[in-house]
């Protein structure tokens, strides 16, 4: 019985992460994957079930965390008083610490779950993050009882922040950098909403 190597094994998730990311999982080749890590698709087997479970591998703790993410923001430390400030660049400051904590969930691997997850059981991962950024900025709009913003403009909101999160993602390497244009990307949707609803 042939050793399991961990060098083979994160081999695999790297150049699976790669094509996933090139060509999204339904039209990505396994084949391709495996050549490029240096094994073969006989032991590739001995790694993984198949080619979904090593996409769920590569995903899986990128979208509970994201979900985490979600659900139990109003909790991070620092975000009462980051709602309670007027201040523009106390707002930064507050952000970037929030953002320290949670940048993490922002990397590749969050692109891979809303773009290349088709075929997969993260397919729908799209629409989920859409409905529960749209849920949460409705929320806010009811807790302010706000006259001005319409709630279907929550749904609109919700897509353009995703979409600009993706972008900032794919576009921007530098973590230093993309740690302080996605700070800047919250800022500028959350102070907006504020203002628009009267915060």
């Amino acid at each position: 019985m042939q050793v399991k190597k961990e060098q083979v094994r994160l081999s695999l998730l790297k150049k699976a992460e790669k094509e996933f990311l090139e060509k999204g999982f339904k039209n990505s080749s396994l084949r391709k994957i495996v050549k490029s890590a240096g094994t073969t698709i006989g032991n590739f087997y001995n790694y993984f079930e198949n080619k979904e479970t090593l996409f769920e591998e590569l995903v899986e703790e990128e979208y509970n965390n994201f979900l985490e993410l979600i659900e139990k923001h109003n909790d991070e430390e620092g975000i009462e008083e980051f709602l309670d400030t007027e201040d523009l660049q106390k707002y930064r400051e507050v952000l970037s610490e929030i953002i320290q904590n949670i940048i993490p969930v922002f990397s590749e691997k969050f692109v891979l779950l809303i773009e290349g997850s088709e075929g997969t059981k993260f397919e729908g991962t799209k629409d989920i993050i859409i409905k529960l950024l749209k849920d949460h900025f409705i929320e806010h709009i009811q807790k302010y009882e706000s006259k001005i913003m319409d709630l279907e403009m929550a749904e609109i909101t919700a897509e353009q922040f995703l979409n600009g999160i993706i972008l900032i993602v794919k576009k921007y390497k530098d973590k230093v950098l993309r740690h302080r244009l996605i700070t800047e990307h919250i800022l500028f949707y959350i102070s907006g909403m504020m203002a628009i609803i009267g915060k």
